[in-house]
């Protein structure tokens, strides 16, 4: 669910446009809200479920989305969707952020990643079939009800984890809250994003992106000194970067493949409608190729990672990403559905190949007071890589067209625009091509971490599970 309404809101924005009569700055806003706050919240939502408790942090992460989902929807200006969506975030972080570590501490280590894959399909799910899902609702029932939608799932989960779930076993000597690292990663983070997602409108050299870029570095110098010199009980640990060679180079490589992936959906989607001629809907169906093989993958990946370790699976499931984008970066104006579908599809088979071995990867390297911030971490490299990668596409597709042309394939204004489809062909390649190549460096990274151990924190892991009924 909290993937999900990262991506559903897109398909909706139009009418929420129209509806409300707000213009392109709140809508934005509508969809950075969400994204910036969950962001920035995810690693220190996961150190407060390290020290608080990860059942009742779930549980109050789920009450807060829901609330966050019903305010949404009786939203009746943009500003107000705006604050919404931020409390959306905040909900969204507290789920997002606990969800790996829980499962973790309920599965022994031959069947983690299997655990692990299943949580996977969720997320993955949730990501690619956003805008499908979006699109049936928005046409048949309005744009409220993507977010109406939320709440009797979010009902639901929350008596089942109230139930079922166990309250995790928290050392007494985990320490207290971070103030001043959690405060100085949020700036650092917000800042950052801020930037990379106005930098391509307001321009690079703009005096607003260049102080916020400065602000980014000089709140992450005071969180690194913050961390190592100001507290015992960081926020986040830094050595599970420096000391853990295995910690750090999976999630680089978690990194640099959502910054490689994150822009397949915006471009391929503009391309189906804007150079094919798809309407809405049918657009969002071409998808459902990518995501299925994703879901289906994700669970087997992860109990062939039981068995086999993550090392090789994730590294092979990095270069067929990589492929995938290459083939991808030769799409044109007469490519056949075939194509496309099979393009897509090898696209679904690497992440899916990918995403389970690696977190479990992640998760297995930590003690069991780190795995909220392993959580945490992983989410981050997520969220971050989204907005990384949507920045690089679009600034080159703002590089390869002009405003004028931009505006008139993103609206729909016009459908004759031969050299603005050219144009947008040749851009969309460059972002492939771009995207292929910090897949290839992905790869590289995930096959230089090393090898994990198969029982590597099997007992500690073992305090938290699901009531059996």
């Amino acid at each position: 669910m909290a993937p999900l309404d990262g991506s559903i809101v897109t398909i909706a924005i139009p009418s929420i446009a129209s509806s409300m009569m707000i213009g392109l700055e709140t809508v934005i806003w509508i969809s950075l809200a969400y994204l910036l706050v969950l962001t920035v919240l995810l690693i220190n939502a996961g150190r407060l479920a390290d020290i608080r408790g990860r059942k009742r942090t779930y549980i109050l992460g789920f009450a807060i989305f829901t609330a966050g989902s019903i305010l949404c929807g009786v939203s009746a200006t943009g500003l107000q969707l705006v604050i919404f969506r931020a409390v959306q975030g905040v909900g969204a972080a507290f789920i997002a952020s606990n969800s790996p570590a829980i499962v973790t501490e309920s599965f022994q280590s031959w069947e983690r990643g299997k655990a692990l894959g299943i949580n996977a399909t969720a997320v993955y799910a949730g990501l690619m079939t956003g805008p499908v899902i979006g699109g049936i609702l928005v046409q048949n029932f309005g744009w409220r009800s993507i977010f109406y939608v939320n709440v009797p799932i979010g009902i639901l989960v929350i008596g089942l984890a109230s139930l079922k779930l166990r309250e995790s076993k928290i050392p007494s000597t985990d320490g207290g809250f971070d103030l001043a690292g959690a405060i100085t990663l949020s700036a650092a983070l917000a800042s950052l994003l801020v930037a990379l997602t106005l930098g391509g409108s307001l321009g690079w050299n703009s005096t607003p992106i260049v102080s916020l870029l400065l602000l980014s570095v000089g709140a992450f110098v005071l969180f690194i000194y913050a961390e190592s010199r100001l507290t015992a009980t960081p926020t986040f640990d830094l050595s599970l970067f420096t000391k853990n060679r295995l910690f750090a180079a999976a999630n680089t490589a978690a990194l640099l493949n959502y910054i490689a992936v994150s822009g397949v959906t915006f471009m391929i989607s503009i391309y189906l409608q804007d150079i094919l001629g798809l309407q809405p809907q049918s657009a969002g169906l071409f998808l459902i190729a990518m995501s299925v093989a994703m879901a289906l993958l994700s669970p087997f990946s992860g109990w062939l990672s039981d068995r086999f370790g993550s090392r090789l699976l994730s590294s092979a499931g990095m270069l067929v990403v990589t492929v995938g984008l290459l083939l991808l970066s030769q799409l044109n104006a007469a490519s056949s559905i075939n194509d496309i579908v099979l393009r897509l599809t090898l696209l679904g088979v690497g992440f899916g190949l990918f995403s389970s071995p690696n977190t479990r990867a992640v998760m297995s390297s930590v003690h069991r007071s780190k795995l909220g911030v392993a959580s945490g971490t992983i989410s981050t490299m997520r969220s971050t890589g989204q907005s990384i990668g949507l920045a690089i596409a679009g600034a080159v597709i703002a590089a390869a067209l002009p405003p004028q042309a931009v505006l008139q394939l993103f609206t729909g204004l016009t459908t004759q625009g031969t050299v603005a489809r050219d144009e947008f062909i040749v851009g969309m390649s460059t972002v492939f091509l771009i995207a292929s190549v910090i897949g290839a460096v992905g790869t590289f990274a995930s096959l230089v971490r090393g090898r994990e151990s198969m029982d590597e924190m099997e007992e500690p892991h073992r305090t938290m599970g699901v009531v059996e009924t």
